[in-house]
């Protein structure tokens, strides 16, 4: 259950960090891809820390989209390096 969770959330933050960076049609698959990445990436890393904490699941989807929007963010930045590099 947790993991659906995660994708949705990763499925929203990269949705809205594409939105803030406005983004072109030719990323927004490959930034909701990241984002979905992320955070099962960050969800998965925070349940498997072994401490217990009431609200468990918030923290968890807390760090799912943290890691969504570091990841979407991260591919970006990759991305626009390899499109300079390939216009000089």
């Amino acid at each position: 259950m947790l993991l659906l969770f995660w994708i949705m959330d990763g499925l929203a933050a990269s949705w809205l960090t594409g939105q803030l960076m406005s983004s072109e049609a030719r990323d927004q698959l490959l930034e909701i891809a990241m984002g979905v990445a992320g955070a099962v990436t960050g969800g998965l890393l925070l349940s498997s820390a072994r401490f217990t904490v009431q609200g468990m699941m918030i923290y968890t989807n807390l760090a799912a989209i943290l890691g969504a929007v570091i990841l979407t963010v991260l591919s970006r930045y990759v991305g626009s390096r390899r499109e300079y590099a390939a216009t000089r």
